[in-house]
């Protein structure tokens, strides 16, 4: 069972892959420095349906002076109100400094219920069962928490590192497929971000054949989780290096205002923001279509099974001039000049960015879920020159 661990001295932790690890639980709270009062544990609903017994049998004696309470999933609860309601009743119950918050669900869970811990008494402990592939691989790792904003996305939030994450593989065979291609939407980024044997990995299988075959998804998101947790360990508050990690990003949170939270998946816009991103990696001159033809292989065959959403490019444009990345009033851009290169870009001509956005907005129309199936055979052209035959 690999363990990473996220090296930041004294507030360092480790990250728990594999199938069944949800049964270290009990022994990683026993490890907590001073031990722990109360454990809080905030379940996704339809999670605690699925799981919640499991988990709760996993706490052991912890289980005896547990509080549980469910919250509803999906990216539209992600919102100030349900951090409202989770403070509520952490302070119904007097919550108190030596207890535990512990978030059991997937990325949406993590970030709203890790708020709530960074401002609840002005910080109280947590850990995280990530239950979704996207929350094993990006969203519950390094500390990120917080909520959206109706002018963007993760507009309001806190820095608070858990004290463990549980990435229990087991989980994923209740995920419904289509959360199963947004949660590679981030493996694929984070294939850019490495190149190498990551990038040949996804290059080996279907999209569809990841969870057939346990050791190799399970080598996937170690990967992914080394690759974040060193860039966490030297950057964690995202002043400098981490801003590599949102390769695409600036691109999807656009795109995710733009549909309608949750109308697209986090990691569905991702992979349409990483082919926006490549497309302004060659129109910028960082890059040439021959150094990522590699790479926009692979993004395409996802975004072939992402379900159809129309997108305006001028209101995409107008979400991303919200992003956090901003520097002087100017978006930050993070490009590729080859797979494994990512570099940052500040000085990128508007009119390019918008050019490769409408591109890419151009192929998803094109291959998108339902939209392909009403265009089937009709053949497009990507912007890498090759032809592409929608399903």
């Amino acid at each position: 069972m690999p363990t990473v661990r996220v090296d930041l001295g004294t507030r360092a932790y480790p990250v728990v892959i594999g199938p069944g690890v949800t049964g270290r639980l009990e022994s990683l709270l026993e490890k907590q420095a001073g031990g722990v009062g109360r454990v809080f544990v905030f379940f996704d609903a339809q999670v605690y349906a699925l799981h919640g017994g499991e988990v709760m049998r996993c706490l052991g004696p912890f289980a005896r002076k547990a509080s549980v309470m469910a919250l509803p999933g999906g990216e539209r609860t992600k919102t100030v109100r349900t951090v409202g309601r989770v403070h509520d009743y952490l302070l119904a119950e007097q919550v108190s400094r030596n207890d535990f918050i512990l978030a059991c669900g997937g990325g949406v869970l993590s970030d709203v219920v890790g708020y709530a811990a960074s401002t609840v008494l002005r910080g109280v402990r947590w850990g995280v069962i990530s239950t979704t592939l996207l929350g094993m691989v990006d969203a519950a790792i390094g500390g990120k928490t917080g909520v959206n904003h109706p002018r963007g996305k993760n507009l309001v939030g806190a820095f608070w590192q858990p004290s463990f994450v549980v990435c229990d593989t087991f989980h994923l065979h209740t995920l419904p497929a289509r959360e199963r291609v947004a949660g590679m939407g981030e493996i694929v980024k984070y294939a850019g971000l490495t190149g190498g044997t990551m990038l040949t990995r996804l290059e080996q299988r279907e999209p569809g054949e990841w969870l057939e075959i346990p050791r190799a998804l399970t080598g996937v998101i170690e990967q992914s989780v080394r690759c974040k947790a060193t860039v966490v360990g030297a950057d964690e508050t995202e002043q400098g290096r981490r801003m590599l990690l949102n390769l695409g990003h600036t691109f999807a949170h656009g795109i995710e205002r733009a549909a309608g939270y949750g109308r697209l998946l986090h990691g569905e816009a991702v992979l349409v923001g990483l082919l926006a991103a490549c497309e302004l990696s060659v129109r910028a001159g960082v890059s040439s279509e021959r150094k990522l033809s590699r790479y926009c292989s692979i993004l395409e065959q996802y975004i072939r099974r992402i379900p159809y959403r129309r997108l305006e490019a001028e209101a995409v444009w107008e979400g991303m001039t919200w992003d956090k990345k901003r520097r002087g009033g100017r978006l930050r851009f993070v490009l590729l000049s080859a797979p494994g290169r990512p570099l940052f870009a500040d000085a990128v001509n508007s009119a390019e960015a918008r050019r490769a956005l409408q591109a890419a907005i151009r192929y998803y129309d094109h291959t998108g879920g339902s939209h392909a199936a009403s265009t089937r055979g009709e053949r497009t052209e990507s912007q890498y020159g090759r032809n592409t035959r929608t399903r």
